[in-house]
């Protein structure tokens, strides 16, 4: 009977973060209002390896066919890497949007990667179920591990590979006030 209690008890918790965590107000911003500011994490200044701990910052991903991926092979191209789950609604209600803004961007430069730190085959299923298209691939560490505490969050690296932008929340990212802010970081 104890065992039980810790378990619902467990359970519970677990409910209430994972609620907690996709019940993040959405931003998204509304066409007459002024464009939403990104929420800088870090300095503008600082290369991507100073996000995060030794540990993480050394952490590669992989496309979904399990082979390396880093954001330093995009050198050259402005890299907009959206951290997401299979179980955040905002997460899945973004995914047109960010695949629609990519389409737009493609000509200017950008690319666009959807990271997620479940596992690969999570992952497939819930994109072949979906139907979604895009850059998709799997972190090899936690998204926490980043400094990630808001799903999705969405973090934009310059063609030197330094952290110019990060927007915890789920925006329209196809919308003119959200394409104006991503062209116009530097």
């Amino acid at each position: 009977m104890k065992l039980r209690s810790v378990l619902v008890f467990g359970s519970t918790v677990l409910a209430c973060l994972l609620l907690q965590a996709c019940s993040q107000q959405e931003a998204t911003p509304a066409a007459s209002a002024a464009p939403v500011q990104p929420t800088i994490t870090v300095a503008a200044s600082e290369p991507v390896a100073a996000v995060a701990d030794p540990a993480a910052a050394a952490a590669t991903y992989q496309d979904l066919q399990g082979n390396p991926v880093e954001i330093s092979d995009y050198a050259g191209k402005k890299v907009f890497v959206n951290y997401w789950a299979t179980w955040c609604a905002p997460c899945i209600k973004e995914i047109p949007s960010i695949a629609r803004a990519a389409e737009t961007l493609a000509a200017e430069n950008f690319v666009f990667l959807l990271a997620s730190d479940e596992k690969l085959d999570t992952i497939k299923d819930f994109l072949l179920d979906r139907g979604f298209n895009g850059n998709f691939i799997k972190m090899n560490s936690y998204v926490g591990s980043l400094g990630i505490d808001v799903m999705p969050t969405s973090v934009l690296y310059d063609e030197k590979g330094m952290i110019v932008g990060s927007w915890p929340g789920s925006f329209e990212w196809d919308s003119p006030e959200m394409l104006a802010q991503l062209r116009g970081q530097q």
